[in-house]
């Protein structure tokens, strides 16, 4: 039963991992370092780097699940409670809204974590789980940091081709990587990842900014698991 003893530790790990980046921004915003907005954005990008605590647990993969989401479960929670009993200086207020209204945290600020869990427990080291959040956390991540500082041409008034090229690549980019750490080759599939990530950056394109977090992921999910890559 030792690996229960490494799993719990390793959810706690996970959590310091995730508590760290809100107070380390909250900091630097508040210093006026950086703004509001693209600290949502590097919160978004460093919380999606909690998929490496996928290949840190051990034992029964079910067992392996429950752990790995004790920490986005806890969030789901900590969010609920920011956004009805929290004001604007909260550290998780400040460095996850763009308004500093903590009710923001409702939308997708909160669809992030249950996704995050919805996809474990689909596709836990899967193909499609990878992509799904490669392209959900690291695609939509980048994009509006990319269009901060590029000279956009727009596809509508919220939604760039530069930042859309992103979510593409940030996924792609993810995919890779994540893949090659999960030991899967995904040479002989890469058609399906790059329709799965086309049809997510369109999808991102076109949904309105508070459910991508949601439609994101799904499309890529679902485009796998059609071709029966799980």
């Amino acid at each position: 039963m030792a690996y229960l003893i490494y799993n719990a530790a390793m959810a706690v790990a996970e959590f310091i991992y995730t508590i760290f980046i809100v107070f380390l921004m909250d900091a630097i915003v508040k210093r006026r370092m950086v703004s509001r907005d693209m600290s949502r954005k590097i919160v978004h990008l460093w919380a999606g780097g909690l998929i490496i605590f996928w290949f840190l647990f051990t034992g029964p993969i079910q067992i392996q699940k429950y752990f790995f989401s004790i920490t986005p479960l806890l969030w789901v929670f900590l969010l609920l409670y920011t956004a009805f009993a929290k004001g604007p200086s909260d550290p998780t207020v400040v460095s996850m809204t763009r308004t500093g209204n903590p009710k923001e945290l409702l939308f997708g600020t909160l669809f992030f974590p249950i996704m995050f869990i919805i996809i474990t427990f689909a596709s836990f080291r899967g193909l499609a789980g990878i992509t799904a959040i490669s392209v959900m956390a690291f695609g939509d991540g980048v994009a509006p940091i990319v269009g901060k500082y590029a000279k956009l041409h727009y596809l509508h008034k919220r939604k760039s081709v530069e930042g859309s090229i992103s979510v593409f690549l940030g996924g792609l980019f993810g995919t890779l990587i994540f893949a090659a750490i999960a030991g899967i080759s995904i040479y002989a599939n890469i058609y399906v990842i790059l329709v799965a990530l086309l049809l997510a950056t369109i999808t991102e394109a076109v949904t309105p900014s508070n459910y991508d977090n949601i439609t994101v992921p799904v499309v890529a999910l679902a485009v796998i698991w059609a071709a029966a890559l799980i």
